[in-house]
């Protein structure tokens, strides 16, 4: 049987269920033996009494048919059990998957595909809830109910209950030689298929850049081979299936047949009874009947167990930042100060440094800059403040408290974002917006909406705020886009405010209305801006400079550019249209 410990801890979560499948389960085998009890006396009374004692049957059949009857309930009370164990396992476990996920925060897939996650919290919860609410509990029945019969059958006859013992052992021990196979082949199928999951995913959300690179055919091509191979996979371990099927059914069958020869010899040399002979028969069959079904559920079995690695993954990983023990919420100036003080960084699984004793200090409402050529640690500097990592070394402050003093839930409400690459959910514009306060009210919703320049796009649209905006706001336009985050930040209100790149990829109208709305959205907030057009940060305080992670100069724009540095190489070299971020 194919039972692990880790996956054997789900049952908690639906332990009345579960004991009602079980419950039922052994009820129904138990309403199958006496059925088989009132047949045999049936023909006991004919044997006896021939035709003359027909009269006498009536009552064992009409118990028979009774017992029939009630078992056919028990078994449907049995699988509602079953299909409500697997209800609530399912919800309680992705609830669990879903919560550790936003536990790890972006910086897990950073190591781990979206792809990959996605397949775990959706197929493998779906072959977990099966093993939990299926192969489990009839697992349990195929132990009892075998168990019983024998320990009667060893009173009706001791070699006859030998047969069956040996008959009920090999079929689990056969499984048992299989699963080292079964293991290794399952491992493989659902590594391929999560794989697989993994690349559609990427290729779904990449497909306006695969058809405008017309590389669409040539990716559907090579996913056709991905999908190839996760069917060899599927094959392999059906094969290896179908082999320990074909053993056990064998090893069932024999047993029952061997029982019932060997019982039929004993009534040869008058040790048992005609009726006896045909009490072996019914009780061996239902003897073997559990392990049965049990053969029944061996691919819920076998996916549960092959997709518990990818579970427990998601549930034994440490996130990269948590709050420590003693963390409380502090009191936070608005706006606050932000200092780095010889902050070093190096992402997971590399070795090159990302930041090196990285030092500024930023004062109150005022702005930063960050500047720089592709890779030198802008985004780097935005993840750490918003502790999606920590720092190797050194510390990074607001109002002169360090980042892990304060709780993720603070310290994330205190910084309000808006970057190039906008993230909008399926739904409408003011669904979108009002994700960054539950409670507003509709006049702070329009508030917001004409601050961000985006109540003119409200008002062009039919269906206004309640325009859906497709898949990760696909029919909206860029800067359309851009100003539903803006208004988003507006209504949260943070003190601290990051712009990432915020204008980089809109047209000079769309830039305009945008920069606009930013320059009231950075209205008494501290803000971090990581700038592409570098004209756009012509009015930072503070301007810095990075090159591979450690500060090239830092100052006001119109200081550095009387100092002939970094950055006046950087606005040169921009306006000649020959360097980037």
């Amino acid at each position: 049987m194919m039972v692990q410990r880790q996956l054997a801890r789900f049952v908690s979560y639906a332990k009345l269920p579960l004991a009602l499948t079980v419950f039922f389960g052994i009820a129904a085998s138990g309403a199958a033996v006496a059925a088989g009890f009132a047949l045999v006396d049936v023909v006991r009374r004919i044997f006896a009494d021939g035709s003359s004692g027909v009269s006498g049957v009536y009552g064992p059949l009409a118990l028979a048919a009774i017992m029939t009857v009630l078992r056919l309930v028990l078994l449907w009370a049995r699988d509602q059990c079953a299909t409500w164990t697997a209800a609530r396992v399912k919800v309680r476990v992705r609830a669990r998957l879903v919560e550790r996920v936003f536990d790890l925060g972006p910086g897990h897939l950073v190591r781990r595909r979206v792809g990959d996650v996605q397949a775990t919290l959706v197929d493998g919860v779906e072959a977990i809830q099966a093993y939990v609410g299926f192969y489990l509990p009839q697992a349990v029945i195929a132990l009892v109910v075998p168990g019983a019969l024998v320990a009667f059958l060893v009173t009706l006859d001791p070699w006859v209950a030998l047969v069956v013992v040996v008959g009920v052992i090999v079929v689990p021990f056969a499984r048992q030689m299989w699963r080292k196979l079964l293991g290794v082949r399952g491992q493989a199928h659902w590594g391929m298929y999560a794989e697989y999951s993994a690349k559609t995913t990427d290729a779904l959300q990449g497909m306006t850049t695969l058809v405008a690179l017309g590389a669409a055919r040539r990716h559907g091509e090579a996913l056709a081979e991905e999908a190839e191979r996760l069917r060899l996979a599927t094959t392999r371990s059906l094969g290896a299936s179908l082999g320990v099927y074909t053993v056990t059914s064998a090893a069932m069958g024999l047993g029952t047949g061997i029982a019932v020869v060997i019982a039929a010899l004993r009534h040869a040399t008058g040790a048992l009874d005609a009726t006896a002979v045909l009490l072996v028969l019914f009780l061996s069959a239902e003897c073997f009947r559990p392990l049965s079904d049990l053969q029944n559920y061996w691919h819920e079995g076998f996916y549960g167990m092959a997709a518990a690695n990818g579970i427990y993954a998601l549930l034994e990983a440490q996130p990269d930042v948590k709050d420590a023990p003693d963390v409380r919420p502090r009191d936070i100036a608005s706006p606050p100060s932000i200092t780095l003080e010889d902050v070093t960084f190096s992402y997971p699984e590399s070795d090159r440094l990302a930041l090196d004793r990285m030092s500024v200090e930023l004062a109150a409402g005022s702005t930063l800059a960050l500047v720089g050529r592709s890779g030198a640690g802008k985004s780097t500097v935005v993840q750490l403040l918003q502790r999606v990592f920590d720092p190797k070394s050194g510390s990074i402050r607001i109002d002169g408290t360090d980042l892990r003093a304060l709780p993720l839930d603070q310290l994330r409400s205190l910084i309000g974002v808006v970057s190039q690459d906008v993230v909008l959910f399926h739904g409408s514009i003011s669904e979108n917006i009002r994700l960054a306060k539950a409670d507003v009210t509709d006049a702070e919703l329009m508030q917001v909406i004409r601050a961000a320049r985006l109540d003119d796009v409200v008002e062009r649209l039919p269906e206004g705020l309640d325009t859906q905006v497709g898949e990760r706001g696909a029919r909206l336009s860029g800067g359309e886009r851009q100003r539903v985050a803006i208004a988003r930040a507006l209504l949260r209100d943070a003190p601290i405010l990051v712009l990432d790149e915020a204008t980089s990829s809109l047209d000079g109208e769309n830039e305009a209305a945008v920069a606009a709305a930013l320059q009231e959205l950075r209205h008494g907030r501290t803000t971090v801006v990581v700038a592409h057009r570098l004209s756009t940060v012509a009015d930072a305080d503070v301007v810095v400079v990075l090159e591979a992670g450690r500060i090239a100069e830092s100052g006001a724009p119109a200081e550095l550019m009387r100092a002939r540095g970094a950055w006046r190489d950087l606005v040169h070299a921009q306006a000649e249209g020959v360097v980037g971020s």
